[in-house]
């Protein structure tokens, strides 16, 4: 029996992190997810998960760090050496990243080369996929292709128009495995608390 693949999420505990984090388990994936500590719990999105007794071997490991942390995020590599990381963590509220703009840099920028570095010096066939947003064409007229030039406007997006470089690349994740699909943009699970 072959070995399950190995996932690495950050912004596991946010909508998008939660969805793929289910889909990878139920491909077989073991999952594992960094969550930072914080005076409360932001979990709800994935305790069905994480405490689900019927889910095969209970493959959704969290593990404390932040991806401001270069060293934390060697470690974890270093540690869990997965075969694929999604970095999918950002500090994206609009309002705060104007308030803290140097946070945000760091959240949202830099936090992409420490996971880099960490791959680079772990393993370099480890997957990489880096989420980003739409919001970084700005007032760019759709659709947007590889060739749409970069108008942020927001704190939160000029720093994760950094992830791409000055130099303009490819817009398709090349190192992403085509069989993890993205994730939904509207999350059922905040309708139905609503309800």
């Amino acid at each position: 029996m072959s070995e399950a693949k190995r996932a690495l999420i950050t912004g596991v505990t946010g909508q998008d992190g939660s969805y793929m984090a289910q889909q990878l388990l139920e491909k077989g994936y073991e999952v594992h997810g960094v969550v930072r500590r914080s005076s409360t719990f932001n979990r709800s999105r994935i305790d069905h998960l994480h405490h689900d007794e019927h889910i095969p071997g209970q493959n959704l490991h969290l593990h404390y760090g932040d991806v401001t942390d270069a060293a934390r995020m060697a470690q974890l590599v270093s540690a869990i050496h997965p075969h694929e990381v999604y970095n999918l963590a950002a500090q994206s509220h609009v309002r705060v990243s104007f308030d803290e703009p140097a946070y945000t840099a760091q959240a949202t920028g830099v936090s992409t080369l420490n996971l880099l570095e960490a791959i680079r010096t772990v393993d370099t066939s480890i997957r990489f996929y880096q989420a980003s947003t739409s919001e970084m064409f700005g007032a760019s007229p759709p659709p947007q292709n590889e060739d749409t030039p970069f108008y942020p406007e927001a704190p939160t997006v000029q720093r994760r128009s950094t992830r791409t470089g000055s130099r303009r690349t490819t817009a398709r994740p090349t190192t992403c495995s085509p069989s993890t699909a993205s994730c939904s943009t509207t999350s059922h699970r905040v309708a139905e608390r609503r309800s």
